[in-house]
């Protein structure tokens, strides 16, 4: 029912589903590209309204799991068993997202575990080497991202030959990218790290500090995907709250947000910072 393929034939898969369409309403060509650390219910009701709402008749549809694994579907496939396809997505990202999620999970749970070293003993000579393995461990964690720069050029190379060999189309990716949340120490140990004169500095520098560099470059992608005549639209999920005594929660991820957004603005996409990602169809 679906085909698996391998982005070197994402070109040749376009074109082929592009030629299958005549005449009447025009067709899209869609990308949905998931990039999420937790499978939840939300995805779901997104996988069900996108089907619903999201994906005309003759519309073609490839998508990208947390595993980055490309899967095609025609608009003939589509329209003959678009139910079990339904399911088939659904499995296939829930699937993929707990394999693709195990090292930003033990990433995370090594942080956590760093942070209550610090709070059991802020003023332990120790606490400065546990510092730097957490720092190392928030590049890690940033390094589990599975969107990068080289795919997103990748993409609308795909798209800008395509348009060449099939003529107008309208060309839709939908990036959905779960937010990431990093542990930090509780407000009280934070307090006492900062009272130390040698440790202040790094303390707000490696806790604290958003960090604005990123791996993309945002205008030069954003031109290439408007040459495609491609619309980015990014999604960007909040994760379930959870609060503790024991430790903080800040964002990780601010950098990707602005880099992604940067994409939007110039493709007249849209950007959305929600728990509920399903939102992103509900005015199509």
């Amino acid at each position: 029912m679906r085909k698996k393929i391998y982005f070197f034939s994402i070109f040749l898969v376009l074109i082929l589903l592009s030629l299958t369409v005549s005449g009447g309403e025009k067709a899209k060509n869609i990308m949905l590209l998931f990039d999420i650390k937790d499978y939840n219910k939300e995805i779901d009701y997104t996988i069900d309204l996108f089907f619903k709402k999201g994906l005309g008749s003759k519309d073609q549809l490839i998508i990208m799991t947390p595993s980055n694994k490309l899967y095609s579907y025609s608009s003939k496939v589509l329209s003959e068993s678009k139910k079990a396809i339904i399911e088939e997505v659904k499995d296939t990202l829930k699937k993929h997202t707990s394999i693709s999620g195990v090292d930003y999970r033990n990433i995370y749970t090594q942080m956590l575990s760093l942070v209550d070293e610090i709070r059991e003993n802020p003023t332990s000579q120790d606490v400065k080497s546990i510092i730097a393995a957490y720092e190392y461990n928030r590049e890690e964690l940033r390094l589990t991202r599975r969107i990068n720069e080289k795919l997103l050029f990748e993409f609308s190379d795909v798209f800008k030959r395509s348009k060449k060999v099939t003529g107008d189309t309208e060309n839709h990716v939908y990036l959905f990218f779960q937010k990431e949340n990093r542990p930090i120490p509780d407000k009280d140990t934070m307090n006492a790290l900062r009272e130390d004169r040698q440790l202040a500095f790094k303390v707000m520098e490696v806790f604290l500090e958003e960090r604005s560099k990123t791996d993309f470059a945002s205008e030069e992608i954003g031109k290439e995907f408007n040459e495609a005549a491609v619309k980015f639209n990014f999604i960007y999920i909040s994760p379930k709250k959870v609060t503790s005594r024991r430790y903080q929660l800040i964002d990780n991820s601010g950098d990707f947000y602005s880099a992604m957004s940067k994409i939007v603005d110039m493709t007249g996409g849209k950007k959305i910072t929600t728990a509920q990602p399903k939102v992103i169809f509900e005015d199509i």
